[in-house]
């Protein structure tokens, strides 16, 4: 049993990190726990009926609330770190894969296998791509959003689609982004705007519509050019609603990237405002491929990126 007992990251993490052990678990008949999904099991199908957040989903789940998952999570992590059990730790330091990793030799069959510090985030999982690509319909159908959220995303692109031929969506990562890695990734509505403008000219003569999501409220006089539409401004709605975009833009983030991979549609990662884009430059989830630079500051670590 893999039981995933530290949390990193935000919900496209989360997601990412997930999905990667429901692949592996599906390739080597192992089950997984993700107590660590404690904040977002609510929000989809699967983990919202059954506190253990498990994959396979047992038709004996066990009903929950945010109350007994917050313990759930808390009482795993004192597991995890009693020294009692097998607790794995993989440090960000590198790449990780399962298969080039000494990770599979120290897992122990019929026992709890305890797994912290781990990141799923701009590629450190690349080379397990392919099982990940195997097992999508098995991952997406796990990672279904209750219906509640899905009808408000099918609405909002149903409009959106009775009146463009092409929808693109943009994800304006503020917020949290002035911060992460000293605000490299930070690009101003200026910035953004200039974006659209050159994806705007890919398809000059087809009649397009971009959404615009964001973990900030932006000023709509901004967009006042395009042809657009906001999201609804929910964090599950969102990020389903561009996952049924034709294309995505936005900066590096596992949150576009989810949508990608759930969507199965090509994903601009902004890293260089000043980029002459192409089409080609929208890229599928599995076709990322790139060179990992360590540096002991994690936050100046990045992928150079060879897709």
């Amino acid at each position: 049993m893999l039981i995933i007992s530290a949390k990193s990251g935000q919900l496209g993490n989360r997601l990412l990190l997930f999905a990667n052990f429901i692949a592996f678990a599906i390739e080597n008949n192992f089950t997984v726990l993700n107590p660590a999904f404690e904040e977002y099991a609510e929000f989809f199908n699967t983990t919202s009926k059954d506190l253990l957040c498990r994959y396979p989903n047992n038709h004996l789940s066990i009903g929950s609330n945010k109350f007994l998952r917050k313990y759930y999570y808390i009482f795993n992590r004192y597991l995890a770190e009693t020294g009692k059990f097998n607790t794995l730790t993989i440090k960000r330091d590198q790449t990780f894969s399962w298969s080039n990793s000494n990770i599979i030799n120290n897992l122990k069959t019929g026992s709890l296998n305890f797994f912290q510090g781990w990141l799923f985030r701009d590629g450190w999982f690349v080379d397990d791509l392919p099982i990940l690509r195997k097992h999508r319909e098995e991952i997406c159908t796990y990672f279904q959003p209750l219906s509640k959220y899905q009808l408000n995303v099918d609405k909002l692109i149903s409009n959106i689609r009775s009146e463009a031929e092409i929808i693109i969506g943009v994800h304006i990562r503020h917020g949290d982004y002035q911060q992460h890695q000293h605000g490299l990734y930070f690009y101003s509505v200026e910035d953004y705007i200039k974006v659209m403008q050159a994806v705007k000219e890919l398809f000059i003569d087809r009649k397009i519509t971009f959404l615009i999501c964001s973990n900030e409220k932006q000023n709509k006089s901004y967009f006042q050019e395009f042809s657009y539409i906001y999201g609804n401004n929910h964090l599950i709605e969102d990020m389903y609603s561009l996952a049924q975009c034709d294309y995505i833009i936005g900066p590096p983030s596992s949150y576009t990237m989810w949508a990608s991979f759930y969507g199965e549609k090509p994903l601009y990662m902004i890293r260089d405002i000043n980029k002459k884009i192409t089409i080609q430059d929208f890229v599928h989830f599995y076709q990322w491929r790139g060179i990992y630079h360590a540096c002991e500051d994690w936050s100046k670590s990045y992928w150079e990126w060879t897709h």
